[in-house]
């Protein structure tokens, strides 16, 4: 199981996140990046790699 974060000290809400991700996991809410459907990230990262804020990390539990 993986559990996607994100800081939204470091979150800009630029979106790159809810786009790239293939399981829908992101959506913006007040300007920033959610995981609202968390349970299903599937932990490709892809979400990591487009954040330039470095504001998402995925962890494996």
């Amino acid at each position: 199981m993986f559990v996607p974060k994100v800081d939204h000290e470091k979150c800009t809400g630029c979106g790159e996140c809810v786009e790239v991700c293939p399981a829908d996991v992101y959506e913006l809410q007040d300007e920033k990046s959610v995981p609202v459907n968390a349970d299903e990230c599937i932990g490709c990262e892809s979400c990591v790699e487009v954040c330039e804020s470095g504001a998402i990390t995925v962890e494996e539990t």
